[in-house]
């Protein structure tokens, strides 16, 4: 993957002329986007350990060349999936709030990428579990007959309130399931309630890890992961929704 490492070159030497005409060639291609969340990664997790002075830091030069692109909201989704939950602070540093970008990501009906933006702001804890955002995007998900995407946010608001009190107020709002109907013999509503998230080590993918938990404690889980990590490793969430 040579591509990465051009751009960054171009930009490091504040020739984004350059590595805009050299994207021309390449932008066709599957792996382009792929291409572009590996420049961003490389840069931001490199950024983060040395931060350099304002005037140094080619992070901000990377997000401007980035938003030229169709797939920036996405590429920006993807890196903090695959990054420490330390390392969001200095990458939202550089752009619009998460609430905005979600916003965006609505409007452009790319759903899954606006889960993401959810899961920034549920980190960041400025989203409770009665958010507006959240049954926004569980009614676009609904009017898209996003089936799957409806399961993963069931599945976070189960997170966020293990009650499920949450998740029966959801559905019922965007009348997808009415209590009643559950009681009668299941449905969407039955498929969604689940005991609490799970991990990946269970092959399902879909859980919060010690970066992802309710604004209203820490769970005994991040004590018992964070005895295996690294000390002063801050662990990222595990991402709900995945847009690949």
């Amino acid at each position: 993957m040579f591509l990465p490492a051009l751009l960054r070159y171009h930009l490091s030497q504040y020739n984004s002329p350059a590595a805009l005409h050299l994207s021309h060639f390449y932008r066709h291609l599957d792996y382009f986007p792929h291409a572009l969340e590996i420049l961003l990664h490389d840069v931001l997790d490199e950024e983060v350990d040395s931060a350099p002075p304002p005037e140094q830091a080619l992070l901000p030069t990377v997000l401007s060349f980035l938003s030229t692109f169709p797939q920036y909201l996405d590429i920006v989704v993807q890196c903090t999936r695959k990054t420490e939950v330390r390392s969001w602070r200095t990458l939202f540093g550089h752009l619009p709030p998460p609430q905005d970008l979600f916003e965006e990501s609505l409007q452009r009906g790319s759903l899954k990428t606006a889960g993401g933006y959810l899961l920034v702001l549920h980190t960041f804890e400025e989203l409770s579990s009665s958010s507006q955002q959240l049954i926004r995007l569980l009614a676009r998900a609904k009017e898209e007959q996003d089936w799957e995407l409806c399961k993963e946010l069931a599945r976070f608001l189960m997170a966020l309130d293990e009650s499920g009190a949450t998740l029966r107020e959801a559905l019922e709002m965007i009348e997808l399931k009415s209590p009643a109907d559950e009681r009668s013999g299941g449905g969407f509503f039955r498929k969604a309630r689940v005991t609490g998230p799970r991990s990946k080590s269970n092959g399902v993918g879909l859980g919060i890890d010690a970066g992802n938990e309710s604004a209203s404690g820490r769970s005994e889980s991040r004590s018992q992961r964070s005895a295996g990590s690294s000390a002063g490793r801050e662990e990222s969430p595990e991402d709900y929704f995945s847009s690949r």
